[in-house]
């Protein structure tokens, strides 16, 4: 049993400052760490899928690093639009987050019965995704390497949505990605963000899982052509659990108080008499 977690768009400014003067990015950060940390069984590892910072700024970097520094396992990140993978390899050098090359700024993670390959699907100074053919060719050898199952990190989802301005980048960057993918049975699931909200999806015949984000989330229609609403609401964070050679996907809360509110502390029962009570058994 192997557990990620995973957590995206966490947009951090620099100490202080509020997302659009109101939205307290670095107290949902903090509070999705406690949560993390908190977990039970302990998470194996997570993955935080792009949009670290607003801005391209060493500050913003600094007080992200900061923010997830208590963090108690392993912890990696890659690029997101809002992020410049030059500037982070930069910064990141003297952490274990971000061990990407300068060419593609992509990596694997090698560590589990899982293999982690992360992605980078930013294209300077635009919110549309790109994926060039230095990164395809770095992804076909990687994946020619090994059959060990693998999940695959990017930012931006390679799929279609239904809403109007995330779709605006088209199909066609992640066509390459999606004829990789098709030639290599051993991926078993691709997580991403960019979105501000959750959803499921397939490229290919794998499934997507995009995460709603950290710092706020996004109400948009599907099918129609209108702006969206933000919402300053943090999502909990999502765990992706392998299970029998599958990912078992989704949102993982778990508050400070959950000891206090499990079942069997509030109704006086044993778990065990419990469990016998829903097989329907009373001995």
């Amino acid at each position: 049993m192997t557990l990620l977690v995973q957590i995206t768009d966490t947009h951090i400014l620099p100490p202080g400052e509020l997302l659009y003067g109101e939205i307290d990015t670095a107290r949902h950060l903090q509070e999705a760490v406690a949560a993390i940390n908190r977990m039970r069984p302990r998470p194996d590892v997570v993955m935080v899928t792009g949009d670290l910072v607003e801005r391209n700024e060493e500050t913003c970097y600094r007080h992200f690093i900061d923010l997830v520094t208590p963090v108690e396992m392993p912890l990696y990140v890659i690029p997101g639009n809002h992020d410049y993978p030059d500037h982070m390899l930069e910064i990141f050098a003297g952490t274990p987050y971000f061990p990407a090359s300068k060419l593609t700024y992509q990596y694997v993670i090698d560590d589990f019965p899982f293999r982690i390959l992360a992605l980078n699907s930013h294209l300077d100074d635009t919110e549309l995704p790109g994926f060039d053919a230095a990164r395809l060719l770095w992804l076909h050898d990687n994946l020619r390497r090994s059959k060990k199952p693998t999940l695959i990190a990017i930012h931006h989802p390679p799929m279609r949505t239904g809403i109007e301005f995330l779709d605006m980048g088209g199909t066609e960057w992640f066509q390459g990605l999606k004829e990789v993918i098709t030639q290599h049975p051993q991926v078993k699931l691709v997580i991403c963000g960019h979105c501000h909200t959750d959803m499921t999806g397939r490229i290919g015949t794998v499934p997507v899982y995009m995460a709603g984000a950290v710092a706020h989330q996004l109400v948009a229609a599907r099918g129609a052509d209108v702006a969206p609403a933000s919402i300053n609401e943090p999502v909990p964070p999502v765990l992706h659990h392998y299970l029998n050679d599958e990912f078992v996907s989704g949102s993982h809360p778990w508050p400070a108080h959950i000891e206090e509110i499990r079942i069997d502390r509030k109704s006086g029962i044993s778990w065990e008499k419990l469990k016998r009570l829903m097989r329907g058994s009373l001995n």
